[in-house]
C-alpha cells in the first residue's frame, strides 16, 4: 500500500548480552506509554517499550546514561551499572510544561510561529542532504486487529487465522545501508509472521523524509508550499539536552486528504526537527504518523518511529500499528553541511548580501555565517545541482529517482522462538504472545490435512474447475501456462449472437529478462455457426519485442474498442441498444516495438496484410426486454462524411509506425530492474499509417496524427491534465471504413474507458472521418471546489472534477462537451452531468455513471 511510503527507515540492533535493563515506563496517573524511547547517552544503541509500556534492552557491563523519551513528555535520564544480571528500571514521565517566555501577539502581530517555520523550511533540505550514507539494522514490528469482516468472507478468512478481534503481527530484522542521494540496500536477516512464516514481512519499506515536500502524496509543514495549505500557531517551547525546542500546531486551512494536521517540534537556531505527531487522511481511514529524533554526530535523525492506521473499506475495519526501533551504526555527514550558520527570517531581518552561488559551499560557509531564507534555498539549490553534475561526470545515472535492492537470509524464515527471545529488543505483549500461539496451532492442523490429503492443490495440478474459472499452471524453469476459460469470454452482439474465446498460452522466461510465448486462440460464434481463430506468438525482452499473430476473428471499426464487449452484452440484451459494430478480419500481422531507455522512447512498427469482410446482424436477434420505441440498429455505422459505409470484402497491405517519447520519465531500480516512476513531463506520440497498393492490395492513402498527454499537479488535492491530438489524411486516393479515423465516443449512461480521453456522449461513427482532425481534452480535479468544501464529503474522499472535451472534423464542425463530475461515491463510483455543444448551440444535458476502477 502506498500510505507505507510515509515511513522512514528506523533501525535498532542488540548484540547478545548476559546483562541490561528492563522495566515498566508509564504517566505519573499509572497509565503506561506505548512505543517510549529508550537511549544509550552518547550511542545510537536504543529500544522501544511495547504497547504495554514495557521494554527491556542488553548492555554490557558498565556504567551508563539512559535517557527516556516519549513525544509530549519530559526526557527523564538515569544512571545505571550494568553487572551480569538485569536492572529493574521503571520510570514515570510527566507531561511536558510549555514556556511562553515574553511573546505577545496581539491584533495585527504575525505570530512567531510563522518566522519559525520559514526559517526550518529554508533550512529543510539542507537537514535532508547532511548524511551521506549511513549503515544500520533495523526491527519492525506490525501488528493488526480487524475489527469488522465482511460476512462472506469470515468463514474462509478463520481458516487463515484471521478473526474479528484477534490480534497478528509480523516481525523483521533487517540491516540497511544508505548513500546519498537515493540508494539504498537492505537485507532480511529475520522475519516472523503470525499468520505465515513461509514469506517475508509484508512492509515494503519506502524511505520517507517529513524534510520532503510531499509524503505519500500530502504537502509536508515543511514544504516551501505550507504556507499556501498551512496557518502555524505558536504554543510555546522547552528545554532538552541543551537544545530550545519550539512547539508548533499545524492547522491546515482545509483539512482532508493531501495535508496533516498535529503539532511540529523545531529545534531553535538549528531550525531541524525534533519531534512530531501529525494525522491525515486517505480515502475515509485516518492516519496518525509520531517521529522523535535524537542527536547523533552533532546531526538529530529519527530514531522512533510510530504509524497507526484506522478505518473502514469496503466492508473491512480494523486498526494497523507499526513500530520501528534503530540503530545507526556508521554515519557519514558531510563536511560542507555544517551547523555553524545562522539563518535570518528575510521578513524580520535585512536582507543578506547575495551570494557568489557557485562557490564552493564550504567555503561559502566558512567565509559567511549568517544567510537569509530565500538566499539560503537558492544556495542548497545550486549545490544540489553541482553534486548532480558530478555524478552525471561520474557516470551515474541521474534519472533514477531511487535505487533499491532486497535480499533475505536464506535462515531468514527459519529462526526459532529462541532466536527472537534473545535478539528481539521490544518484549512481546500477553495478545501478540497469544496471537503465535494460535497461529503456531493453525499451522499444525494444516500440516496434519495436507500430509493426509495426498491430492492437496498444487498449481500444476488440473481440475475440473479449470475450464469453467480458468487456471495458470506454473512449472519449473520459469514455465507457466495460462487457460482461459470460455465462460470467462462469454458475450452477446447481433451479429454473433452468442460468442465465447477460448486459448492456451505457454510462456517461458529466462535470464535478462527474455520472454517467448506462443498463444492459440479460438472463438465460436453461435448465431453464425462458425469456428474461427488467431495463433499468436511473441518473443522479446525489456528493450525490444517481436510479435506474429494471424488467423481470423471479429473486430470493432474503432481499434480502440470504444465500448467493451461484456457492457455492449449488457446494452444489447436489457436495453436493445446494439452499440458494437464489428467486421471480420482474415490477416496476418507481424510488430516489432523497440524500447530506449525503458519507455523515454519507444518505436514500433507493424505490417499487416488482411482480407476484410464486411458483416450483418443475424435475422432475429434476442432481447430480454422488448422497449416498444426501440429496435436494433444495423451493423453498418451511421456517418456524416459517408452516408454508406459499406465496404465489399476486399484485401489491404497497411504499414503502421508509432513514435512514442517522453524526455522527463523517471525510474526506479530495484534489484536491477527498473521500474518507472509517475511522469510528471508531457508525453509525446506520433503515428504514421499507410494503405500499400500493392499486387491485390484494394487501399492507397496516407495518415499521420501527432499528439501529447500532460499531467500537472497542482497541489496535493488537485491536478489538471489534458491531451492535445490533430492530423488527417495526406492522400485518400482509396480506403474504406475500418481505415477512418474514429473517435472515443460513448452513447451509454455508464462510462468506461480513460476519464481524459473519452468523449461522454459523442456518437461512436457519426464524426468519424476521412480527412483531418483536431481533438483537445482537458480535466481538473479538486478536493475543493463546490460541494467538496463540506469538511464531511471532503474527509469521505470525494473528488470533484470540471472538464472540457473538443472535437472539429470537417464533418462535424466544432464539436464540444462540457462536465461536471463528482468521483469517489461509495469509494468505487463517480456521477457525471454533461452539456453538449455543436458550435455555439446547445444541444442537450446528459448523466453519466462511471467508476473509479479500470473496467476491461
Amino acid at each position: 500500500m502506498r500510505i507505507v511510503a510515509v515511513l522512514l527507515f528506523l533501525l535498532s540492533t542488540q548484540l547478545l548480552q548476559a546483562g541490561g535493563i528492563r522495566g515498566r515506563i508509564t504517566t505519573a496517573q499509572g497509565e503506561p506509554l506505548p512505543y517510549s524511547g529508550i537511549l544509550v547517552q552518547g550511542t545510537s544503541l536504543g529500544t522501544l517499550s511495547n504497547a504495554e509500556g514495557r521494554y527491556e534492552l542488553d548492555l554490557e557491563p558498565g556504567r551508563y546514561e539512559i535517557l527516556f523519551q516519549y513525544l509530549g513528555f519530559r526526557t527523564v535520564t538515569r544512571s545505571v551499572t550494568i553487572g551480569a544480571d538485569f536492572v529493574e528500571q521503571n520510570v514515570v514521565l510527566e507531561e511536558q510544561p510549555l514556556n511562553l517566555g515574553e511573546v505577545q501577539i496581539g491584533k495585527g502581530k504575525e505570530d512567531p510561529a510563522y518566522s519559525i517555520m520559514r526559517r526550518a523550511i529554508a533550512k529543510a533540505r539542507f537537514h535532508q542532504l547532511q548524511v551521506r550514507g549511513y549503515t544500520a539494522r533495523a526491527y519492525t514490528r506490525s501488528t493488526a486487529l480487524p475489527t469488522k469482516i465482511p460476512f462472506l468472507l469470515e468463514r474462509k478468512l478463520k481458516k487463515e487465522g484471521v478473526q474479528e478481534g484477534k490480534v497478528f503481527l509480523n516481525e523483521s530484522v533487517a540491516e540497511i545501508s544508505y548513500r546519498r542521494p537515493n540508494t539504498y540496500n537492505q537485507r532480511i536477516l529475520s522475519t516472523r509472521n503470525s499468520l505465515d512464516n513461509s514469506t517475508p514481512t509484508p512492509n515494503q519499506y519506502v524511505l520517507a523524509s517529513f524534510y520532503s515536500p510531499e509524503v505519500a502524496d500530502a504537502v509536508t509543514p515543511l514544504s516551501p508550499k505550507a504556507f499556501n495549505y498551512y496557518k502555524f500557531e505558536y504554543e510555546g517551547f522547552f528545554e532538552d539536552r541543551g537544545e530550545i525546542v519550539n512547539k508548533i500546531r499545524v492547522v491546515p486551512r482545509a483539512y482532508g486528504e493531501g495535508v496533516f494536521k498535529g503539532s511540529i517540534y523545531i529545534i531553535e537556531d538549528r531550525w531541524a526537527i525534533h519531534s512530531f505527531d501529525l494525522k491525515t487522511t486517505r480515502q475515509g481511514l485516518n492516519i496518525d504518523v509520531k517521529q522523535l529524533f535524537t542527536p547523533i554526530q552533532n546531526v538529530w535523525l529519527p530514531v522512533n518511529q510510530q504509524f497507526r492506521l484506522e478505518g473502514g473499506y469496503l466492508g473491512f475495519a480494523g486498526e494497523f500499528k507499526y513500530v520501528v526501533s534503530m540503530t545507526y551504526q556508521k554515519l557519514d555527514v558531510d563536511p560542507a553541511l555544517r551547523e555553524e550558520i545562522v539563518i535570518n527570517d528575510h521578513k524580520k531581518e535585512p536582507e543578506t548580501a547575495q551570494t557568489q552561488r557557485k562557490a564552493n559551499l564550504e567555503k561559502m560557509i566558512e567565509q559567511q555565517k549568517e544567510f537569509s531564507t530565500k538566499n539560503f534555498r537558492k544556495i542548497i539549490k545550486s549545490y544540489e545541482k553541482e553534486q548532480r553534475k558530478e555524478r552525471k561526470q561520474q557516470g551515474e545515472d541521474v534519472r533514477a529517482v531511487r535505487q533499491d535492492s532486497v535480499t533475505i537470509d536464506s535462515l531468514a524464515n527459519r529462526r526459532d522462538t529462541t532466536y527472537w527471545e534473545a535478539l528481539r529488543p521490544v518484549p512481546l505483549t500477553q495478545l501478540e504472545v497469544k496471537s503465535y500461539e494460535i497461529q503456531d496451532s493453525i499451522k499444525v492442523m494444516k500440516q496434519a490435512k495436507a500430509d493426509k490429503d495426498s491430492t492437496r492443490n498444487d498449481s500444476t495440478t488440473f481440475r475440473p474447475m479449470h475450464l469453467l474459472m480458468g487456471h495458470q499452471y506454473r512449472f519449473a524453469n520459469r514455465h507457466s501456462l495460462t487457460l482461459q476459460s470460455p465462460l470467462q469470454t462469454l458475450i452477446y452482439n447481433t451479429v454473433e449472437g452468442y460468442a465465447f474465446d477460448a486459448s492456451l498460452e505457454w510462456t517461458k522466461r529466462w535470464k535478462d529478462n527474455y520472454r517467448f510465448s506462443l498463444r492459440p486462440l479460438a472463438r465460436y460464434s453461435f448465431g453464425r455457426e462458425r469456428l474461427s481463430g488467431t495463433l499468436r506468438t511473441q518473443v522479446g525482452n525489456r528493450k525490444w519485442t517481436l510479435e506474429l499473430e494471424g488467423g481470423e476473428y471479429i473486430y470493432q471499426f474503432n481499434p480502440n474498442n470504444p465500448i467493451p464487449p461484456g457492457l455492449n452484452s449488457i446494452t444489447t440484451l436489457l436495453f436493445e441498444q446494439n452499440f458494437m459494430k464489428i467486421y471480420q478480419k482474415q490477416f496476418a500481422r507481424a510488430d516489432y516495438t523497440y524500447r530506449y531507455l525503458g519507455d523515454i522512447l519507444s518505436l514500433t512498427g507493424g505490417l499487416e496484410y488482411a482480407r476484410r469482410s464486411e458483416l450483418f446482424n443475424l435475422e432475429s436477434p434476442s432481447r430480454y426486454i422488448d422497449w416498444r420505441n426501440r429496435g436494433f440498429s444495423p451493423n453498418r455505422p451511421d456517418n456524416i462524411e459517408t452516408p454508406d459505409t459499406s465496404f465489399p470484402t476486399h484485401e489491404a497491405l497497411l504499414l503502421d509506425l508509432n513514435l512514442n517519447l517522453r524526455p522527463w520519465q523517471r525510474y526506479a531500480i530495484r534489484n536491477g530492474q527498473k521500474r518507472y516512476w509517475y511522469n510528471n513531463g508531457p508525453t509525446f506520440q506520433i503515428n504514421y499509417r499507410k494503405g500499400i497498393p500493392t499486387g491485390s492490395s484494394a487501399v492507397d492513402y496516407d495518415f499521420v496524427q501527432a499528439g501529447m498527454r500532460h499531467n500537472l499537479d497542482t497541489g496535493p488535492r488537485s491536478g489538471i491534465q489534458y491531451a492535445l491530438s490533430g492530423g488527417g489524411f495526406l492522400s485518400a486516393r482509396r480506403l474504406y471504413f475500418p481505415d477512418y479515423r474514429h473517435f472515443m465516443g460513448n452513447e451509454f449512461f455508464f462510462q468506461t474507458g480513460d476519464q481524459l480521453t473519452h468523449f461522454r456522449m459523442l456518437p461512436y461513427y457519426e464524426y468519424s472521418t476521412r480527412r483531418s482532425f483536431g481533438q483537445a481534452h482537458v480535466l481538473w480535479s479538486t478536493q475543493r471546489f463546490l460541494i467538496t468544501r463540506l469538511p464531511f464529503l471532503r474527509l469521505a474522499g470525494l473528488k470533484e472534477t470540471v472538464q472540457a472535451h473538443y472535437l472539429t472534423t470537417p464533418g462535424a464542425g466544432h464539436y464540444t462537451e462540457l462536465v461536471y463530475g463528482v468521483d469517489g461515491l461509495l469509494r468505487l463510483f463517480r456521477v457525471e452531468v454533461v452539456s453538449q455543444f455543436k458550435g455555439t448551440q446547445y444541444q442537450g444535458v446528459g448523466f453519466r455513471i462511471g467508476t473509479v476502477l479500470n473496467i476491461r
